[in-house]
Formats: C-alpha cells, structure tokens, sequence
C-alpha cells in the first residue's frame, strides 16, 4: 500500500509552476487544470502544509544560525549569514505562499499578486539553499576544525 498522492495524466503543473506563473492568466490556466483534474483540494491542502513548514524550517534556521553567532571565527560569521538569510526566506516564501493560496482561494489569478509571487520565489530559493548550506558548513567547520589551546 502506497500512501504517495499521484496526480491524474492530465494534471501536468504543480506548486511549482503556480509560483513561477507570474501573470493570472497562467494562474488561472493552472487552476483551471487543478480543477479539471480534481486536485484542487490537494492543492489548498498543501499550500496550507507549506505555512507550517516555512515556519518551522525558517525558525530553526534562525536559531541554528544565532546560535553559531555565540562561538568564534568563521562559524561566528556563517552564523550571521544564517541568521539574516533565514529572515529573507521567512518574508519572501511567506509572501509567496500567501499569495499563491489567496489566488487559489478566490479561484482567480491576479497579475499583482502573480508577479509578486513569481519576484519573490527566486530570492526565497537562495536564501533556503544559503540558511541549508550554511548550517551544514558551520556544523562541519566546528565539528572537524583543529581545537583551540
């Protein structure tokens, strides 16, 4: 038994290209699919999932990277770094979700809201790969760095 959720053939867009869209008339076109396919509410479903997770990924960046800011040296900059791109992709993947489901609830794009989203998603993407990467290399440089006296 899978518990996997399979889109239907016909359904060929995703969350990714309903943040990417940028204009309602692809939004719509999206939704449209959604719809047709019978996964709208799959959609919606996830939309409010991604709140949670920005949430929780966006806080425990945040707390990883002050807490690399409390030790020495380069791990005390990684922290920063950490630290204020957890930030920016609180504030920019918040917005673009919440734009994303307010176009999903209303069951109609918006050139606005659209543009908005698809501005904000690039910044978001760099700012999860600097907090992921970041941590990981604050944790590395810490863990196998030569001790000090």
């Amino acid at each position: 038994m899978s518990l996997a959720v399979t889109a239907p053939d016909d359904v060929t867009l995703g969350i990714a290209e309903h943040q990417a869209a940028g204009t309602a008339a692809r939004v719509d076109a999206i939704q449209a699919q959604w719809h047709a396919g019978g996964v709208r509410p799959l959609a919606v479903f996830a939309m409010f999932g991604d709140l949670v997770f920005i949430g929780i990924y966006g806080a425990g960046s945040w707390i990883a990277g002050r807490s690399f800011m409390r030790m020495g040296g380069t791990v005390r900059t990684i922290g920063a770094v950490v630290a204020a791109a957890a930030l920016v992709f609180l504030l920019t993947d918040y917005t673009e979700t919440l734009l994303q489901l307010a176009q999903l609830l209303r069951d109609a794009g918006s050139d606005q809201l659209a543009g908005i989203a698809a501005t904000a998603r690039p910044v978001k993407v760099a700012a999860w790969v600097v907090t992921f990467l970041g941590v990981i290399a604050a944790w590395l440089i810490r863990r196998f760095a030569a001790p000090t006296a």
